[in-house]
């Protein structure tokens, strides 16, 4: 490698890494980085994945959940709040009763489950600045929710 070379793969590199807003951080103390993403761009990152049915940005949903219209197995909706750097921050899921009676003999209310798309934030250190910083990463992950309930054998 030609020095010629090496200087422009450093200056690459130098300019990606000044790209990425960072914070910096003290030795002892947990990483953390600003959160630099919008709420548009979470939004395009999750595309079709963000449904409004149940998930929320504020804790308020839209529309109640149209669940167990045949009243066989007892339900309710729950609201979660997720953890600190998950998008969106509230998602809503539906909790089945424990209760057999609700069922034939030999079943119990069981809950259906579904996967959605949420994002998760990490915080990646940047070792080509001094002091070390960290800049913010986001990854789309399955988030396992209740999705409904049924009558289904022990």
């Amino acid at each position: 490698m030609t020095v010629h070379t090496l200087c422009v793969l450093l200056v690459s590199v130098a300019a990606l890494a000044s790209a990425a807003p960072a914070v910096s951080v003290s030795w002892g103390s947990d990483p953390t980085c600003e959160e630099v993403l919008s709420l548009e761009g979470k939004r395009a990152m999750l595309g079709d994945g963000f449904i409004d049915y149940y998930m929320s940005e504020s804790g308020h949903f839209k529309e109640a959940i149209e669940y167990n219209d045949k009243g066989i197995c007892s339900s309710q909706s729950r609201s979660v709040n997720m953890p600190v750097g998950t998008f969106p921050p509230y998602i809503r899921e539906i909790v089945c009763s424990t209760e057999a009676r609700d069922c034939m003999p030999n079943k119990v209310c069981k809950k259906v489950t579904a996967f959605v798309k949420v994002l998760k934030r990490t915080c990646v250190p940047n070792f080509l600045t001094s002091p070390l910083s960290y800049y913010e990463k986001w990854e789309v992950k399955a988030q396992e929710i209740g999705a409904g309930c049924e009558c289904a054998e022990y």
